[in-house]
């Protein structure tokens, strides 16, 4: 009897830890833009993510990005390679499940990024086209839209990509995820 009661409260718990350490997406956002550091990127990596929550895809989407930028602190290329691949190829998925203005935000804010070698750019304009349309309506807080604009006209070399990316109408649906 004793060691039933010890191993229910053992269970409760671990669930209510694993409730507590469930990400919010809100935190997890500004944790993304806070990066500076290789544990900085490990923290996010390590977040662990209810699947039931809605926002659920949008933090896995945070986490694959984190893990293409893991590359960035890797001495090793065959370990930057591995890095960005795995990061990369996680976002593709998730974008291929469900297409959201975010998730090609950080598809877009990796190719930007990512130098040309790698090959990773060809959704470029797909992407910025994809915002346009998109990010006006979605269900993302005004000031989190700007500072997704923001990150991108940073990273962008071109003045008309810069100028499109400007353009972008972010007062739309500010209810949210």
């Amino acid at each position: 009897m004793t060691q039933a009661f010890l191993l229910i409260a053992l269970l409760i718990s671990y669930s209510s830890n694993v409730v507590q350490d469930s990400v919010s997406i809100d935190r997890l956002r500004q944790n993304f833009q806070e990066i500076n550091s290789e544990d900085d990127i490990e923290q996010i990596m390590e977040m662990s993510i209810d699947p039931d929550d809605p926002s659920a895809r949008t933090a896995k989407a945070y986490q694959a990005a984190s893990t293409c930028m893991m590359a960035e602190y890797c001495f090793s290329p065959i370990k930057k390679l591995k890095y960005f691949n795995r990061g990369k190829t996680s976002l593709e998925k998730l974008i291929a499940e469900q297409k959201t203005a975010e998730n090609v935000y950080l598809r877009l804010l990796i190719q930007l990024n990512s130098p040309k070698l790698l090959n990773y750019y060809k959704n470029i304009d797909q992407d910025i086209a994809y915002l346009e349309a998109e990010l006006p309506s979605a269900k993302i807080d005004v000031e989190y839209k700007y500072t997704m604009i923001r990150n991108l006209v940073t990273l962008a070399d071109k003045d008309e990509v810069k100028e499109v990316l400007l353009g972008i109408e972010v007062t739309g649906n500010d209810e949210k995820l």
